[in-house]
Parts: C-alpha cells; sequence; structure tokens
C-alpha cells in the first residue's frame, strides 16, 4: 500500500496538539462566519473578528477552535488574518465572482463555490484562497494554540518551516510548575529549617541561662515555628 506523505501542519506539529482541519469542520466554520455576517449585518463580525484576528482565527474560526498558518508554521498575527479575510477572500475573490456574476448573469457568482471547495480534492486542504495567501488551516482538539513568529522570536525559537519546508515539529510549553513551597530547590528548603533549628537551639539556651523569661521564650519559639 502506497503510504500517503505527510502534510504540513502535522510536519510541524504534533498531531495531538494541531491537526489539518477536515473539511467538514472547515464548512461548518464557512457557515458560521456567513450567518454571524448575516444576522449582524456584517458589524457583528467585523467587531468579532477585530477581537480574534489576533489569535489566528475568523469568528467561526474560533467557535471551532481552527486557527489560520502561516507558509513558515506560525500562527496568523492579525494583520495577516485581516489580509486574508477581508482582502484576498472578500474584495479578490468576491469582487471578481461579483464582476463574473454581472457579466453572465448571475451564473459567475454561482462559480464562488470552486474556490470554497477546493479544499475537498486539495492534499493540504487548501481553499484557493488559502493557495494565493499561502495559508493553512489547522484544528487544535486540545485547546492548544499555536505560536506566532514574534512570539517564538522572543523565545529565541525559530519556525517551524522555512521557506515552507517543515524543518521540526513545535513542542507545547511546559505548564507550569505548582505553586507553594515546591517552587523552590530541594538546597533552600534544607538551608531554612536548618536555620529554624539553629534560632530555636540558641532560643533555648538564652532561656535556660535566664536571659529571657517564660513568656518571651514561648512568644518567639512560637514565631519560629509559625516559620516551619
Amino acid at each position: 500500500m502506497v503510504q500517503q506523505p505527510q502534510r504540513f501542519i502535522e510536519s510541524c506539529y504534533h498531531p495531538e496538539d494541531l491537526q489539518t482541519a477536515t473539511q467538514g469542520r472547515r464548512l461548518v466554520g464557512y457557515v458560521l462566519d456567513s450567518l454571524i455576517v448575516v444576522l449582524t449585518f456584517g458589524i457583528g463580525w467585523l467587531v468579532w473578528l477585530l477581537l480574534a484576528a489576533p489569535r489566528g482565527q475568523s469568528p467561526g474560526k474560533q467557535l471551532l477552535g481552527m486557527y489560520i498558518i502561516r507558509s513558515d508554521g506560525t500562527r496568523a498575527g492579525g494583520a495577516y488574518t485581516w489580509v486574508r479575510e477581508l482582502i484576498i477572500k472578500v474584495l479578490l475573490f468576491g469582487g471578481l465572482f461579483a464582476v463574473l456574476g454581472a457579466m453572465t448573469g448571475g451564473l459567475g457568482q454561482l462559480l464562488w463555490v470552486v474556490p470554497a471547495l477546493w479544499c475537498v480534492w486539495d492534499a493540504e486542504r487548501q481553499c484557493l484562497w488559502d493557495k494565493v495567501g499561502s495559508t493553512y488551516i489547522a484544528h487544535s482538539p486540545q485547546g492548544y494554540r499555536p505560536p506566532t513568529a514574534d512570539e517564538m522570536a522572543a523565545r529565541g525559537e525559530q519556525p517551524p518551516a522555512a521557506g515552507g519546508i517543515p524543518s521540526g515539529r513545535v513542542d507545547p510549553p511546559a505548564p507550569p510548575s505548582p505553586s507553594g513551597l515546591m517552587d523552590y530547590p530541594r538546597e533552600a528548603a534544607s538551608m531554612r529549617e536548618e536555620s529554624n533549628a539553629e534560632r530555636l537551639r540558641e532560643l533555648q539556651r538564652l532561656h535556660s541561662e535566664g536571659q529571657i523569661t517564660d513568656e518571651e521564650y514561648e512568644e518567639q519559639r512560637a514565631r519560629i515555628m509559625d516559620d516551619v
């Protein structure tokens, strides 16, 4: 049996973190975006996009846990998302097919389904506007959010793909260590215990020599025990 080549998203990320979005999920996301546009006369969708774009998402993609991924394998930022959603999809493709529709009595507008359905037979499940914008659509099954190029640069890391060629998978950030005493190195905790024990010995010496009263002894001992 011939083994299918690995898709771009799975070459850049572990499948449990990020996967190439299925055609069905993309279709539902497109329908959700369209419904929000219709129900809010486009205003609500634009406001929502303003909030979702920095995460590399449209409103529909945010509802379904999908992200726009650039050709270097990083998550699209706000500006790139706006370019893809408005400039490429709406103005370029929407305007082109609106003109075709006017020239052909509406028939050209029906051809809009061709770039939208391109993901059905495309190996990377890209629509035609993804091809033009060099973008991929990924789904995060467990809520993982891929980093942008700027976020990776701030951590001193390289994008998972250079020139569109995957160079290695991105590992998710390690979970934060639990708060409390376990955050401190074992050596520091040990030194603190020795210091408290020394304070108790010194306090007992002062008390046995009569240099402090019983009340002073009990009060200072209580303070040391609170530190412990």
